[in-house]
């Protein structure tokens, strides 16, 4: 990762984003940025604007459920590398990017953003134009500010007579004067890498929390006659952090309208819009009709023409053109290729994966189950570890008997099959094309090609039994005598 101003390329710059907190006021035992917003650990939102912003290398500080938090991060990127510094103690805000600057090359010297990973509101375009107006003013020192109508727990921005930056002031140790300031920091910064070393070498802790904070860095830069600068945005809800569960619902909501809105532009239609939760990563295509509590979530993409009735649960699924997916569907990590109906009640678990023209019915449970195009199970079965082929039609109450208790093991069935109602495959089995299973059988040996297979008993009865049952049980009744 050797870099230096120098050789720094274009308009780009590293990043470190502020990720260590737990976020007290949450009253969790999960960490802030862990819990979710539109379907998605609130991490990822402020790391993906980031990374289309066109910061490299981007470094993670991570301090409380580290572990957790580093997964959560490199999920939010697949196949971007990141850089990660731990901050074993949460000494504060400008203590957590000194551990950050750790990670970047002793000899970079480009420019450094530093923002929070509790900020998931922050846009690509707003970074990019930040950047931009910090190095045609030639600054040292940039962040961006917002005028609000109450600072609330936000630093104020105080400036002098001329309007220089002087300080940031948090508000914990703010005057009564100070706090009546409109003008708020945001927390997002960017710096010389050179200057912010130095800077946050020098920060002190005499402060009423004792800890070290990010914004003396503006104090430091103009006690040594450095140019500082702040850029003032017009939309102070893009730099709202979140710090409670009331915060938390806001904000969903806020994220939430926006996703419907932008979807029914496209062309897609929500019945009931208010009761709808999409994922901002999902794609869905004109022609989609989406009816209430409804939640898609993850990486989705639903095709044109695709009807999802209501009350379903998808998350990461890719569905085709012009399905159908009736009340009550649950699916995740799967695929449902095109003309398919599904539903309704249907569980279809990961790694089921549909070729196309399916019918996968009422109590229909399926995982790690590839079923061929045209196959279709209506009723009350289970598809477990099982290839099916084309054109097949699973019966009511079929179970692939995949578990003995130990390991996991796969049932095959071919293109052109009847599969019996109360059929239970005993895997590992394997099953021929054309084969028909009659009703009530138990397969525990291969079927070939073209075979009838069953497993049927002789049916046994006995005249006057249910006589001697009864008098057993000292019923006298008859058994006319209702529930019991």
């Amino acid at each position: 990762m050797k870099s230096t101003r120098g050789q720094q390329t274009g308009d780009s710059f590293a990043a470190i984003l502020l990720a260590a907190g737990l976020g007290t006021r949450m009253r969790s035992a999960r960490a802030k940025v862990l819990h979710e917003l539109a379907g998605a650990p609130m991490i990822a939102r402020p790391l993906s604007a980031i990374a289309a912003s066109g910061a490299d290398p981007i470094v993670v500080v991570v301090g409380y459920q580290a572990d957790l938090v580093r997964e959560a991060a490199a999920a939010a990127l697949p196949g971007r590398r990141l850089e990660f510094a731990l901050q074993p103690e949460l000494r504060g805000t400008g203590d957590s990017a000194r551990i950050g600057m750790t990670a970047l090359a002793p000899d970079y010297r480009g420019d450094v953003l530093i923002a929070y990973g509790d900020m998931p509101m922050l846009s690509p375009a707003s970074l990019v134009k930040f950047a931009a107006d910090h190095r045609r003013n030639d600054a040292v020192l940039s962040f961006i500010s917002v005028i609000v109508k109450d600072g609330g727990a936000y630093g104020r921005v105080v400036r002098d007579a001329d309007g220089n930056v002087c300080a940031i002031v948090e508000a914990r140790d703010a005057s009564a004067a100070e706090r009546a300031i409109p003008e708020v920091n945001t927390g997002v910064y960017l710096a010389r890498a050179e200057f912010l070393r130095a800077a946050l070498a020098d920060l002190k802790c005499d402060n009423a929390q004792r800890e070290f904070y990010l914004t003396d860095i503006v104090a430091i830069a103009r006690g040594r006659g450095l140019k500082v600068r702040a850029c003032l945005a017009s939309d102070p809800s893009e730099f709202a952090g979140v710090n409670s569960r009331q915060e938390l619902a806001s904000m969903e909501a806020q994220i939430r309208n926006q996703v419907n809105d932008r979807l029914m532009a496209s062309g897609v239609t929500l019945v009931d819009p208010a009761s709808v939760y999409i994922s901002d990563q999902a794609e869905i295509a004109a022609d989609v009709t989406i009816g209430p509590n409804v939640q898609i979530l993850g990486r989705c993409r639903i095709g044109e023409g695709t009807l999802i009735e209501g009350t379903a649960y998808l998350s990461d699924v890719e569905v085709g053109p012009r399905c159908h997916l009736k009340i009550g569907v649950r699916a995740e990590e799967c695929r449902i290729g095109e003309e398919s109906e599904i539903g309704p009640f249907a569980n279809l678990r990961a790694g089921t994966d549909l070729e196309g023209h399916n019918r996968i019915g009422n109590f229909v449970e399926t995982k790690k189950a590839k079923i061929g195009r045209g196959t279709k199970a209506s009723h009350l079965s289970y598809l477990g570890d099982a290839t099916i082929g084309r054109d097949t039609n699973i019966g009511c109450g079929v179970i692939t008997v995949n578990y003995d208790g130990y390991d996991k093991h796969q049932t095959q069935i071919g293109d052109r099959c009847m599969i019996g109602c109360d059929t239970q495959l005993v895997a590992p089995i394997k099953v021929g094309s054309d084969v028909y299973v009659a009703s009530g059988t138990t397969i525990i040996r291969e079927v070939n090609d073209g075979a009838l297979v069953m497993s049927h008993h002789p049916q046994r009865e006995k005249p006057g039994w249910i006589e001697s049952w009864r008098a057993r049980h000292g019923d006298a009744s008859g058994g006319k005598s209702g529930d019991r």
